[in-house]
């Protein structure tokens, strides 16, 4: 069985003319919010062994913060972090389906790997693996499971529940 956490990026910068959608950082809040989502993460076991994100900065910085929480966790959880282009906001579903498939198989077994990415993305990927469909709201972090055989839902985390605000 191998765990997979989607989690959405953080609260970045607003749109504005110059700045190019994939150089949007956390604002200060997005950093203090999504440091606090990925503690609460942590906290509740899911320490990835790897990271994937997209090479968005916004999503590279929520990365990050999910690295920091596991690390302040125990220093010896470290993980790698590797970028893909098919999960940014306009990625195929359809193709990004077959590529999870097989990276879940060639997983060691009980291995967590940690997706970073965006919307609409993220809830059309989900609906796709577990015809559920979710509000992905940023920070929030959804944890399917790969049986062998296909995908399960486990859980969704809305933000303010990993912060523990609810």
């Amino acid at each position: 069985m191998t765990i997979l956490l989607f989690i959405r990026h953080g609260i970045a910068e607003e749109y504005r003319l110059g700045l190019p959608d994939a150089e949007r950082a956390l604002t200060a809040d997005g950093w203090a919010k999504t440091r606090a989502a990925m503690a609460g993460l942590v906290a509740r076991g899911f320490v990835p062994s790897r990271g994937i994100s997209s090479p968005f900065r916004r999503a590279m910085e929520s990365m990050a913060c999910l690295k920091e929480a596991a690390m302040a966790a125990d220093a010896t959880k470290a993980f790698p972090v590797g970028v893909w282009d098919g999960f940014m906001p306009d990625g195929d579903v359809a193709e990004m389906e077959p590529w999870l498939r097989r990276l879940a198989i060639s997983a060691g077994k009980g291995e967590i790997i940690a997706f970073t990415s965006h919307e609409p993305f993220l809830s059309s990927l989900l609906h796709h693996l577990t015809g559920r469909h979710l509000e992905v709201k940023k920070a929030s972090c959804t944890v399917v499971e790969w049986t062998g055989e296909g995908w399960e839902f486990q859980r969704h985390f809305k933000p303010a529940e990993l912060r523990g605000e609810e």
